[in-house]
């Protein structure tokens, strides 16, 4: 459902809602499912009810990627979503959880990712904004071990100033190499959002479970996030935003032995994802700063800067201040008309990456690999 637990730092900016994709959310320092605080059609994923301001386009996220998710490997996905009346209804095709995706790694069931993913929405305004979807996707190959399937449901509503958001997994079940089994219990996602004199206060809880049923071995995690963002509208092309938070979370993988390696952020295991890590608990307070501005009619740039002011985190054997915890990013928008082309800007040694969470980026930008994850939008 939702996001890896990276538990980072992943907050940022955004303009004008002519732009929305995962590039440019990510270009932004933003989670890739949707922002508390930033208006942009990923915002379906985190509050079902926001179809109902995201509608009548089109939109593609390029790639080839089945299981994982990044600037260098990213994950083709696209939909469309239009108007009948009152109502809003929507289609999207690959929209794969890379929450769940994790759990099943980190379980120990490689290359059982989520496949062939359909999400229907609808919504609609009687007064009050409401939105649900229902998710679905399964895989059968008698001829490979690798099998799966998976359902959830997202339901949310928007009264006034007030947004309110209850994602659930209904169905998460695998099977990986090795005949290895996994079984998800009952995860979710429960969230609050109410813009307040001109700034957004937001409340996010999740927890999920599940359990490698093979090696009878459960892994677990949760997080609570309280924050909040606002714009400063600079000029009539440039916005800037900030946002700070207050963040907890706690991971329980009794697949893993893994424990903190050198330096980075949660660096227990592939891509530095705390849900690799044997037991990991962290407290943090990471604030974002971006800009975005209207370049020239045709050209969008957009930038963030992130860093965890205070934060500590602890392992199984080690308890540590948050280490090289400032992130930059940055990104652009070619604008033809109503379509707009989305990417990251690549500025790191890895090409088409965008910054590495243990700093090892070079800084120099890419011109053999100017933009990654590419995403377009068509509004009619």
């Amino acid at each position: 459902m939702k996001k890896q637990l990276t538990v980072a730092l992943g907050l940022a900016v955004l303009a004008t809602p002519a732009f929305a994709s995962k590039a440019r959310l990510q270009a932004l320092g933003e989670d890739n499912y949707g922002s508390a605080y930033i208006s942009d059609n990923r915002n379906i994923w985190l509050n079902a009810a926001q179809i109902n301001n995201h509608k009548d386009l089109v939109t593609y996220e390029f790639g080839t990627e089945q299981t994982g998710d990044d600037a260098a490997t990213p994950r083709g996905e696209g939909g469309f979503y239009r108007t009948s009346g009152n109502l809003a209804y929507g289609v999207h095709f690959g929209g794969a959880s890379s929450t769940s995706n994790a759990m099943r790694l980190a379980s120990g069931l490689a290359g059982a990712g989520e496949q062939n993913n359909i999400d229907v929405f609808v919504g609609g305004d009687a007064g009050m904004k409401w939105g649900a979807n229902l998710g679905y996707a399964k895989t059968s190959d008698e001829s490979s071990p690798l099998t799966g399937e998976s359902m959830r449901t997202r339901l949310g509503v928007i009264s006034g100033d007030t947004q309110g958001y209850a994602n659930i997994n209904l169905i998460n079940n695998a099977k990986g190499t090795a005949g290895k089994k996994f079984e998800g219990q009952m995860g979710y996602q429960l969230g609050a959002i109410h813009d307040w004199n001109g700034s957004t206060l937001f409340v996010d809880y999740r927890k999920f479970d599940a359990e490698n049923t093979t090696d009878k071995k459960d892994i677990g995690l949760k997080q609570l996030e309280i924050g909040i963002g606002r714009v400063t509208k600079l000029n009539d092309k440039t916005n800037m935003f900030a946002k700070a938070s207050y963040l907890t979370a706690e991971v329980d993988n009794e697949n893993s032995t893994n424990v903190f390696g050198a330096g980075g952020l949660t660096p227990c295991g592939t891509g530095n994802l705390a849900v690799f890590c044997q037991e990991y608990k962290t407290s943090r307070v990471p604030v974002v700063v971006g800009l975005e501005t209207e370049a020239t009619s045709w050209l969008t740039l957009r930038s963030s800067v992130g860093a965890v002011v205070w934060g500590s985190e602890e392992d199984k054997t080690n308890e540590r201040s948050i280490q090289n915890a400032t992130i930059v990013n940055a990104g652009a928008t070619l604008k033809f008309g109503e379509l707009s082309v989305d990417g990251v800007i690549g500025n790191g040694t890895a090409q088409g990456a965008a910054p590495a969470a243990n700093g090892t980026d070079t800084g120099t930008l890419r011109t053999d690999s100017l933009m990654s994850r590419v995403s377009m939008t068509y509004k009619f």
